[in-house]
């Protein structure tokens, strides 16, 4: 007598008011005193007595009665079934046997509202049942109502038809509940906190999900639907994202407690991670494509909140969530630094200008030109407490580049020496000590280009040391003022002959001195990039009638002092990779590419040089484009 739930009204026992001893007989009088009720329709009451009479089918309908209860037990229980009352009929079972009681209680399922104590008590019924004990009770009434007796086999496979029905009982009474997500979660935690859960727990929560399916399809193709909408250019993604979080919290109430049950079992819940996939590939497409570093966070955010139990993909949730934010973050500077790094571009153009106006008033505000612009942008971001160092950095960017690539060190030197004077914003300290350290050599070449073209004359050459003795550290002060005191005896002496020859002497002595005394100006590295970008312009100069190119591979180190040939070797190296980047088309190519890369980095990633060395070489490099491109052919075309 299949039913498409379980209850013990359509038991034929019920039905025919019999009992596990009634014989054939017996059953065909109690059908003809059912029929004389007329409770029961009379198809109804036919498939109870086929139900009865055949040996296969009457087995299920003995196993899903009351077997074990003595008289008086079955009595009390079906007096309080004919009046259905559910709520002392759930107290009168604690101590019957736990089939029975097993079956009374997914019987009440259809009857009262299912609580975690009532799952709880049929799923332990389930684990509890003696089989002995039953096979033993249903074989020896079977002997007494003339019925061939059954096997263990037979009875086992009668069981899980039983179980599977209780089990769609339970899962229907959860699923009507006002939040069957949350209850069943409940139960599905309390169970997996016992060692060994019991074996009905695996068939309620695949009932479940097969009753959740339509609700889950609809949110499903909701989600959809807002991932459609949120792939549009013109959307309002703050709106679409706040909707699809909505649709999470909703697949989550429903679909939770099934997450949970398949991570004990060590599995990922098949449709959850179809949601997760849909969403992150709209993640990586809003971040990437779009630059929406926020609403990517907070799409990620929303995932991580609603599939912690996804374990493969929560650590990339993690990490996604964290780049992310570091990414707003990058990108909200950025818009407030914007303006100023769109001035240093501008003032990149009008250097004379720009070096006219720093020397006239320093780095503050004029009325006009590169400069009010640059510092006008400048205060702006700098005042901005999330910037950071970020308006600093622009500005000694732009320093560097003056110095390194146009040999202005006056004009860097004074960009920097502003960036320590100004007083309404302050760098990190970290900051701060470089551009110190900065501004230090910056006045140092400065000044030295200076001294060389006042050889001979010690008056002005000592006013200038004493200008670079301001700015001036470590070994560089001490050799500046035994210079100083070389050149103050020189004064002192009385002939003229003398004071010419001293002159001399402290020309060749400066020669000496500014191989042995300056410090690095700069450090420089290359590294592969993954998009192409324009180098920045550099000014055009005659190649040198006579000079030396040689060139002398360094070794590999950090911060060693480079001589000229092994300087040129780095400028050199550098024009030839970005000449050979631009043709390295193939897998093979690339790899050889990138070894090379490997190779320059460890000998010219960091490296120091004498003052003018590097502008001098990058000149002579200027004049040979085309033969670094002849070299970069024959390096490829050797792979």
């Amino acid at each position: 007598m299949a039913s498409e739930h379980f209850t013990l009204y359509l038991n034929a026992f019920w039905i025919l008011k019999a009992g596990y001893e009634s014989s054939r007989a017996e059953i065909v009088d109690l059908v003809e005193d059912a029929e004389f009720d007329e409770i029961y329709s009379q198809d109804l009451i036919q498939r109870s007595q086929q139900a009865l009479l055949s040996p296969n089918s009457r087995l299920d309908q003995e196993l899903g009665w009351l077997p074990g209860l003595s008289a008086m037990q079955l009595g009390e229980i079906r007096a309080l079934l004919e009046a259905k009352r559910a709520a002392e009929l759930y107290q009168a079972i604690s101590f019957l046997p736990e089939l029975p009681k097993a079956n009374v209680l997914a019987h009440l399922c259809e009857s009262i509202p299912v609580d975690v104590a009532l799952a709880q008590s049929l799923l332990k019924c389930w684990e509890d049942i003696d089989r002995c004990d039953l096979l033993e009770f249903v074989n020896s009434n079977r002997q007494s109502s003339g019925f061939p007796k059954v096997d263990s086999t037979q009875q086992d496979a009668s069981l899980v038809v039983l179980e599977v029905a209780h089990a769609k009982n339970l899962a229907a009474a959860i699923w009507r509940l006002d939040e069957p997500g949350a209850t069943l979660e409940r139960i599905v935690e309390a169970e997996v906190l016992i060692s060994r859960p019991s074996s009905m727990l695996t068939r309620v929560v695949r009932q479940y999900d097969i009753l959740s399916e339509p609700k889950l399809s609809q949110i499903s193709d909701a989600i959809n639907a807002q991932v459609k909408i949120a792939r549009q250019i013109n959307s309002d993604l703050h709106v679409v994202i706040d909707e699809i979080a909505d649709l999470l919290r909703r697949w989550d109430d429903v679909n939770q407690p099934v997450q949970v049950f398949e991570q004990y079992q060590g599995h990922e819940e098949g449709r959850s991670k179809k949601i997760y996939e849909t969403l992150r590939s709209l993640c990586l497409e809003l971040a990437n494509e779009r630059g929406e570093f926020q609403h990517a966070k907070e799409l990620s955010e929303a995932l991580l909140d609603t599939f912690p139990e996804l374990e493969s993909v929560a650590e990339v949730l993690k990490s996604d969530v964290e780049t992310l934010e570091n990414l707003h973050e990058q990108k909200k500077q950025f818009e407030v630094v914007r303006p100023l790094v769109e001035a240093c571009e501008a003032a990149k153009l009008q250097l004379a200008k720009l070096k006219l106006a720093l020397r006239n008033v320093g780095f503050t505000h004029t009325k006009r030109g590169a400069l009010e612009d640059i510092f006008d942008a400048f205060e702006r971001a700098a005042k901005v407490p999330t910037t950071g160092d970020a308006a600093f950095v622009v500005v000694r960017d732009l320093a560097l580049f003056i110095n390194n690539d146009q040999n202005e060190p006056e004009t860097a030197f004074r960009l920097i020496d502003g960036l320590i004077s100004y007083r309404h914003a302050e760098p990190s300290h970290d900051l701060v000590n470089k551009l110190e350290e900065e501004r230090a050599v910056l006045h140092r070449n400065w000044k030295m280009a200076e001294l060389e073209r006042q050889s001979g004359n010690l008056g002005a050459m000592l006013e200038t040391i004493e200008e670079m003795l301001e700015y001036a550290k470590g070994n560089d002060r001490s050799e500046l003022l035994q210079m100083k005191s070389g050149l103050e005896r020189k004064q002192t002496a009385g002939k003229a002959k003398w004071l010419i020859y001293g002159g001399i002497a402290a020309v060749i002595g400066l020669v000496v001195i500014f191989d042995n005394l300056d410090e690095p100006t700069s450090r420089t590295s290359y590294q592969p990039t993954t998009t192409y970008q324009p180098s920045a312009s550099r000014p055009t100069t005659t190649r040198p009638s006579s000079a030396s190119f040689a060139e002398s591979r360094p070794p590999a180190g950090q911060g060693r002092i480079l001589d000229r040939s092994q300087v040129r070797y780095c400028v050199f190296q550098g024009e030839r990779l970005e000449a050979i980047r631009l043709m390295t088309t193939t897998n093979d190519q690339i790899d050889k590419f990138n070894s090379m890369i490997d190779d320059f980095n460890s000998r010219c990633s960091d490296y120091q040089y004498r003052s003018g060395v590097l502008s001098s070489v990058r000149r002579e490099a200027s004049s040979r484009s085309a033969e670094f491109d002849a070299d970069a052919r024959r390096i490829v075309a050797s792979w």
